[in-house]
């Protein structure tokens, strides 16, 4: 399957103020990741609050530049394609989607916005547009001149969801995008994505806290932990075989079904480290029921073989670090 974006070497670090008299401190957001994202695959990524999952979203979107390290698009520098380039191949959906919507326009205007912004087309031609995607996303014409508080949460999550595919984009980045709903809205919506990647020959990047969700839609799954990779496989094979300690525990726990609760207990005793604090080593070392003694001091690197990658060292070292 072809490589459609590609991240390299990927860090974000941020500073981050300690108060008055403390200085900053840095925190490695995201922290030397390198993976591609496959033309036709839905990609999840996985993992606890914290991990720098949303902060390597907004990076593959180009709405967040890396410290260091690049990504390609197509073997082209996103950096080089610029914003509007970016977002013409690119489109993200969000978890809040009240939040990400104009209380002040009208449907029909939210989703023609990109459009008007890309210079696409005259008004009529937009507002036909417009009119087929909210047919496509199940909102009759009907809602096109009504706003976002007569919506209830699904309804409106289905005009964030055209208004990015509107541009008919290649790739959607889907963060949280049924988190923010009721339960029996979830299935309608993560039905709908699925339709229009089959319809629309669409490529996700799906984040979530909710590995049942992921079971069900994603083709692979990468596993973050505090920046990095920890394992990266094809969805049976990871949720049938697990290698890394912290991914045997993620499927070990017991998964919730209200929104917002994101991942329960690990039952792994310790708490989630400080980002800014991180701890030496492998940096799951503190709460890995597995360590072994090089496993406080030897950062490990990034295995990679036919069935995905895996950083431990249980499982040997591989040609970089990551």
């Amino acid at each position: 399957m072809t490589a459609l974006i590609e991240a390299h070497d990927l860090t974000r670090s941020f500073e981050v103020s300690r108060g008055m008299f403390k200085g900053k401190r840095t925190l490695h957001a995201v922290n030397g990741i390198s993976l591609d994202i496959r033309q036709g695959e839905v990609l999840a990524i996985v993992g606890e609050s914290g991990c720098g999952k949303s902060t390597l979203a907004r990076m593959l979107l180009g709405l967040l530049p890396p410290s260091a390290g690049a990504i390609t698009l197509e073997g082209q520098d996103i950096r080089s394609l610029g914003r509007k380039g970016m977002a013409r191949r690119v489109q993200p959906v969000f978890q809040d989607p009240y939040s990400s919507l104009n209380p002040r326009r009208t449907i029909a205007s939210i989703v023609a916005l990109p459009l008007e912004v890309h210079g696409i087309g005259t008004a009529a031609e937009r507002r036909k547009m417009t009119i087929e995607m909210l047919d496509k996303v199940g909102l009759p014409q009907r809602f096109a001149d009504r706003y976002p508080r007569e919506l209830s949460g699904g309804q409106r999550q289905r005009v964030a969801i055209a208004r990015a595919l509107v541009m008919k984009p290649e790739v959607v980045v889907c963060d949280e995008p049924t988190s923010a709903l009721d339960v029996s809205v979830q299935s309608q919506i993560l039905n709908l994505l699925m339709d229009l990647r089959r319809e629309l020959n669409l490529t996700y990047v799906f984040i979530s806290h909710n590995l049942a969700v992921v079971e069900h839609i994603a083709t692979r799954v990468a596993v973050m932990y505090l920046g990095r990779v920890v394992e990266l496989a094809e969805t049976a094979a990871l949720f049938k075989a697990p290698r890394h300690p912290y991914t045997k525990a993620l499927l070990a726990s017991v998964l919730t079904p209200e929104p917002g609760l994101g991942i329960p207990d690990t039952g792994l005793g310790i708490a989630f480290p400080d980002p800014l604090n991180p701890p030496s080593g492998c940096p799951f070392h503190p709460r890995c029921p597995e360590r072994l003694p090089q496993c406080a001091s030897v950062v490990p690197q990034i295995l990679r073989d036919e069935t995905g990658a895996v950083a431990c060292h249980l499982h040997g070292q591989g040609p970089a670090p990551h």
